[in-house]
């Protein structure tokens, strides 16, 4: 990729691109402290989320005040714990306090998460994303990863990072899952079907 910076004109690749996006971002004081430790493709997919909370019609008229989200790892708690803050930060999507939990793959059946339940897959999960595919359909959950290529391997919604940020739904995977956004958001994302 090709970037014009101060009069100059310079070859980039996509990850230095993502990289100083995201480095940019921080420097605008979009992320806390606690975040800046986070990979760019997580920070970014952390402040989308929300967007993709709001859009998702199912929570216009639920009964409950809370809004359960899953950080989902398989190895790295960690990482996962980073995410936390920035999700945190926002409180609440559509009057629902957000309850943020880590917990990995093979706890999370355990959880019996609510069908309104969000996903936020904090590391790639390889061939293990097929168990949580299913797992998301029969649950009914919105399942979310920052990382390329899951939006197209099943998971419903994720971003795309071109010169600008833009989210991703994989339009069978919401189906599937019974996930209705709102036309508005729908305009506006990649849609893989």
């Amino acid at each position: 990729m090709i970037a014009r910076i101060g009069g100059m004109v310079r070859r980039y690749s996509a990850r230095t691109l993502l990289a100083m996006v995201a480095l940019a971002w921080s420097l605008s004081g979009s992320t806390s402290l606690a975040q800046e430790g986070l990979a760019p493709r997580l920070q970014i997919g952390s402040s989308i989320l929300p967007g993709i909370l709001a859009a998702d019609k199912r929570l216009a008229g639920g009964e409950s005040e809370t809004l359960p989200i899953y950080l989902v790892y398989r190895d790295n708690r960690r990482q996962a714990e980073q995410i936390r803050p920035g999700l945190e930060k926002i409180g609440r999507v559509r009057g629902r306090a957000l309850r943020i939990e880590s917990v990995s793959l093979a706890d999370l059946a355990s959880l019996e998460p609510p069908p309104a339940s969000a996903v936020f897959i904090a590391e790639p999960l390889g061939a293990d994303l097929e168990q949580l595919l299913g797992f998301a359909r029969q649950r009914k959950l919105l399942l979310f990863s920052p990382f390329e290529g899951d939006v197209e391997r099943g998971v419903a919604t994720g971003f795309r990072v071109t010169d600008k940020v833009l989210p991703m739904v994989n339009m069978q995977a919401l189906k599937q899952t019974n996930v209705q956004l709102k036309a508005f958001f729908l305009r506006i994302a990649v849609k893989h079907e």
